[in-house]
């Protein structure tokens, strides 16, 4: 049977089960979820739901009976295959959110909280991301996401988010990242894309010079 992606429906009855009251506090929402499963649709190793479902949910849920714990992992596992055949498609990557930053220092954007959930898919796997020959690579394409996440202190992130025109740059990157490193680590070599410096480091690196 042909894969069917997830309708408006099945989405609205997926992320509000993973914003109920059913769930664990710490438990991803629907856009975290879709970034981690991004990102581990993006490893170069193939995870089992065995593996991943209990980081998504930090806890079983408690679901009203078997029909709907089938139904809402089903939803997931069918959420996962469509991230996977959006990102070998050539039409581009879709998000679940706008690529935009925040204005509130109290609550996390949609775009931060998809860049968080990448990321936890990125510690999750963080060996199959970092082999010797593509750690480069992948640490650069990945300073978009890192910054979007705010989860990372380091003088680099720090220096681009204290700059808004900096930051937006950078963020707007994003879409094009994800599509690079699927290619950098989910390819062959010969189709691979060139690795390109992004406009935000380049921008860092002129100011680190000018310290």
């Amino acid at each position: 049977m042909a894969h069917q992606p997830l309708d408006d429906l099945e989405l609205d009855t997926l992320e509000n089960f993973l914003d109920s009251d059913q769930v664990h506090e710490e438990c991803q929402n629907f856009v975290m979820a879709h970034g981690f499963l991004t990102a581990l649709a993006i490893c170069p190793s193939d995870i089992s739901e065995e593996a991943w479902l209990p980081v998504m949910f930090e806890d079983t849920p408690t679901f009203s009976s078997e029909k709907e714990e089938k139904q809402i992992l089903q939803l997931l596992s069918r959420l996962f295959v469509d991230i996977q055949k959006e990102l070998e498609s050539e039409e581009g990557f879709m998000f679940p959110c706008d690529i935009e930053m925040g204005t509130s220092d109290d609550e996390l954007s949609e775009l931060q909280e998809w860049a968080t959930g990448f990321m936890e898919g990125v510690f999750m796997t963080e060996k199959d991301w970092f082999e010797s020959e593509k750690e480069e690579v992948v640490a650069e394409l990945l300073l978009p996401v890192m910054v979007a996440s705010d989860l990372f202190d380091d003088q680099e992130v720090k220096q681009i988010r204290s700059s808004e025109k900096l930051t937006n740059s950078c963020i707007a990157q994003i879409p094009e990242v994800v599509t690079d490193l699927f290619l950098v680590l989910r390819t062959e070599p010969e189709k691979r894309p060139f690795p390109k410096q992004n406009n935000a480091k380049k921008n860092t690196n002129k100011k680190h010079k000018r310290k």
